[in-house]
């Protein structure tokens, strides 16, 4: 199961890097903490958002990343 977290993070973080174009990512905070991640993203003037989970760590405390 974890390595499963592990290769869904990887595709996310690509995605994430090949939709914003140079790929700077920052992570604002929990998901638990942004629930609406794109939006708390775009609010703050990046391109987009998406919670991206930690393998090490439950799932509830997945990180709120965006991209410009």
């Amino acid at each position: 199961m974890s390595l499963l977290k592990f290769i869904f993070a990887l595709i996310v973080g690509v995605l994430l890097f090949s939709h914003a174009g140079m790929g700077d990512q920052v992570c604002i905070g929990s998901c638990k903490q942004y629930p609406d991640c794109d939006y708390s993203c775009k609010q703050q003037n990046y391109a987009i958002g998406h919670c991206v989970p930690n393998i090490s760590l439950p799932p509830e405390n997945d990180h709120c990343c965006c991209a410009i």
